[in-house]
Formats: structure tokens, sequence, C-alpha cells
């Protein structure tokens, strides 16, 4: 007998990407730092090679001469330079009480900084349907390392293989993947993907397959 498909518990997002346009924030305040610290500017299709990877990573790459104190220091100082440019997914805000309706528990994950996630959820008015928000700043190892998602199921009690984790980069994917936990790829091709957050109402209904 085909064993019906689990449902879940819980919905985890990544931020940057999934919930909000943050790409041209990312883009601007990544170059102005460069610039800031004697290096020159990258190209949008540099850029976007990159995108999703976490600080450490970023630094290691483009600026090995930086510590992570440095230019989180500079991110945060600045993080407001550009804030004009976020924009909110389509139907963000539909889906997140959907789901909250469906007694979903919620979580954003992302590899962000914590003072600069904060800005962008209260900015887009998002920030009251996540009351656990876990950061760069809240784990020892970032994505794609497994931590954040274990964190966040931890502080929503949660076992990871009831959680969903709807993430838009490789480093999301390889994340959920050394978790435990189901990936769904935003816009991003994957096992189980979706163009639309609203198709989460009908996975998190129907539960997947294994």
């Amino acid at each position: 007998m085909k064993r019906r498909p689990e449902k879940f518990r819980a919905v985890l997002f990544d931020l940057d990407g999934v919930l909000i346009h943050s790409e041209r924030y990312w883009f601007l305040l990544f170059n102005q730092a460069l610039e800031q610290f004697g290096h020159r500017p990258i190209s949008r299709v540099k850029f976007r090679q990159h995108w999703g990877q976490s600080t450490a990573e970023d630094i290691r790459i483009f600026m090995p001469e930086r510590t992570l104190a440095e230019v989180r220091q500079y991110f945060t100082r600045h993080q407001s330079d550009f804030a004009a440019h976020f924009r909110m997914a389509t139907l963000a805000l539909k889906v997140l009480a959907g789901l909250r309706h469906r007694r979903m528990k919620l979580a954003c994950v992302t590899n962000s900084h914590r003072r600069i996630a904060r800005m962008e959820l209260i900015i887009t008015g998002l920030r009251r349907h996540f009351p656990v928000l876990i950061t760069a700043d809240d784990v020892r190892r970032p994505k794609p390392a497994p931590d954040m998602l274990r964190a966040a199921c931890r502080r929503l009690d949660v076992r990871l293989v009831l959680a969903l984790f709807v993430g838009d980069t490789s480093s999301d994917e390889q994340a959920a993947r050394r978790a435990g936990c189901r990936f769904i790829g935003y816009r991003y091709p994957s096992r189980t993907s979706i163009r639309s957050l609203s198709r989460l109402f009908s996975i998190v209904d129907r539960g997947l397959p294994d």
C-alpha cells in the first residue's frame, strides 16, 4: 500500500531573493564596501555568481585581507544607504498569513546579518509573521552548513523532517539536504520547485511524496 505523503508542521524561509527582492540593494552595498576597502567594484554578472553565499565566503574571495568583524561592521553602519531598493515578493504577505491560518510554524533563516535582516523585515511589514529569525550572527557556520535550519527547528520545537525550507540558491539546497528537511526551490531548479509562493498552500495541505 502506498504511504500517504507526510504533512509538514513548519515552513522555513530564506529572506533575500525569496521573501524580499534585494539583489540590487546588496549589489550596491557590496560594491560600496569593496571600494571603501580599496578594491575595484564587480559586475552584476559576477555578483550573481556569488549570490546567497555567506559574508565570510565573500571576504575570502573578494577581500581576503579584511576580517569578518570589519565587513560586518561596515554593512551594519551603512545598512540604510540603499534601503529604497527593497521590494517585497509578490503575495508574500498573503502567503505568510495563509500559512499561519493553517497553524504552520514559521521561521526566517538568512545568511544576512541580524540588524540588516530585521530592517528588511520591518520595512516590508513581514517581521510580525516570524517569531523566529536565524541569521549569520546566530550560528558558527552559516549556510550551506545545516546549523541555521537546526537552530530554527529547535526554536520552533519541530522535527527537521517535518519542516520545509524555501530557498533560491545552491547554498540553501545544500543546507536543507545536510539538515534533513525538505527543500523547495523558489524559482530555482530542484526536485520540488515553485514559481509562485502561493504553491506552498497545496504542498502543506497535501504533503509531498517521499
